[in-house]
């Protein structure tokens, strides 16, 4: 392989490495930030370490220099052969991040009572920073405040470091906890993710990193191949959020956020709060939360896709990860926003190729930053024909 390949592990379900798959035929890994990576190896079924690649097993992927790119469980081995293949044929293996633990479990309105007592219809956060909040969630319900039946047992929390602002909200039975986590970290501004640490898959939650001083990709500094900008209109500019109006009056506000690039342009998304009761004391900072909610994740968005090249000053891996802010020359203004995914591609005679999605789903901080950008650029040519027509 060349120096520049992948370093792939094999893990047993006791998260125990069991062997080094370094006859490869080609690997494609995709870490994301605050969502589940996934990854595809190709291996000739000749190889004498394909009998590894076996459902229930894992993969532990690192660069040449030993860093973690990522790990998860292997869940699908498809063999396939042609007529022209001289060999046993290939195997393709598939699998998913460790992150992937967290779609499993549901929040429980009462997560510490069995099925047939779940009385309550929401679970309450009320006053809590944001990592507080997320380590609680996946501690009671599947972590190791989990009922026994719920329980990972190779599940654990790193150490809280109290990330994050204060946050209010209610959860409706039985939310999916991927889904929970992934809105209050891209509310709050934080990352998180499952990796495995010795014997154990460990939630962590984090504040990304500003490298946009270093990390820096541009064409003019020879580090980039190829850029795409997209934009996405936005699908909600004005939340109406109702509370109550089951054993309490109705509470209804209308919260307006007008788009940069359609200033214009109205769409309105109901918000249902109707769980909540209307005489909870802190009634406006939950209502205030969902608009806010709605309209962020309905925000128009941009999307900004890089490929960058190693270069020895500035490597993936070593110097920028997933979730990490990084700088981009757009046109001829310099962004700056987290690395949402990188794909990584090596194969046995190419090495390994870097491709980055920089861009928030959130529509807050440098990605709205380069929506609003363009929606300058429009209105300055929009002018441009005024003044011509005139």
């Amino acid at each position: 392989m060349p120096s520049t390949a992948l370093r792939v592990y094999v893990r047993n379900a006791a998260l125990e490495r069991i062997g080094q798959i370094d006859d490869y035929t080609s690997l494609t890994v995709i870490p994301r930030y605050n969502a589940i990576g996934s990854f595809v190896l190709e291996i000739s079924a000749d190889s004498g370490k394909a009998n590894l690649l076996a459902e229930g097993n894992g993969l532990i992927i690192r660069t040449p220099g030993g860093d973690l790119v990522d790990s998860g469980p292997i869940r699908t081995v498809d063999w396939s052969r042609s007529k022209e293949d001289a060999g046993a044929g290939k195997l393709t293996v598939g699998g998913v991040s460790d992150t992937e633990v967290l779609a499993r479990y549901t929040c429980w309105p009462a997560p510490g009572s069995v099925i047939g007592s779940q009385a309550d219809a929401v679970y309450k956060i009320s006053g809590v920073v944001a990592e507080t909040a997320m380590r609680t969630l996946v501690n009671v319900n599947a972590g190791p405040g989990a009922l026994a039946a719920r329980k990972n047992t190779l599940l654990t929390l790193a150490a809280n470091g109290g990330h994050g602002p204060t946050i209010t909200r209610q959860l409706n039975q039985f939310d999916s906890l991927l889904t929970v986590l992934t809105d209050i970290a891209n509310a709050a501004q934080l990352g998180f993710r499952v990796v495995q640490v010795g014997a154990n898959l460990q939630f962590q939650v984090y504040e990304p990193v500003d490298r946009s001083g270093t990390a820096r990709f541009a064409f003019d500094l020879g580090n980039l191949t190829d850029a795409n900008y997209t934009t996405t209109p936005p699908t909600c500019t004005r939340a109406l959020v109702v509370a109550g109006g089951q054993s309490t009056p109705r509470a209804c506000k209308a919260v307006d956020r007008a788009d940069p690039l359609f200033p214009g342009l109205v769409i309105e998304q109901f918000v249902d709060l109707t769980s909540v009761d209307t005489a909870s004391v802190d009634l406006v900072a939950q209502m205030d939360q969902a608009a806010e909610e709605a309209l962020t994740s309905g925000a128009g968005q941009g999307s900004l896709s890089i490929s960058p090249i190693d270069i020895p000053l500035l490597q993936y891996g070593r110097d920028y990860s997933v979730g990490d802010t990084v700088s981009a020359k757009v046109r001829e203004s310099w962004m700056t926003d987290v690395v949402r995914e990188v794909t990584l591609t090596c194969t046995a005679v190419d090495g390994t190729t870097v491709k980055a999605a920089v861009g928030s789903d959130s529509g807050d901080g440098a990605v709205a930053r380069i929506y609003k950008y363009i929606a300058q650029v429009k209105k300055d040519i929009g002018r441009l024909k005024t003044r011509r027509s005139a």
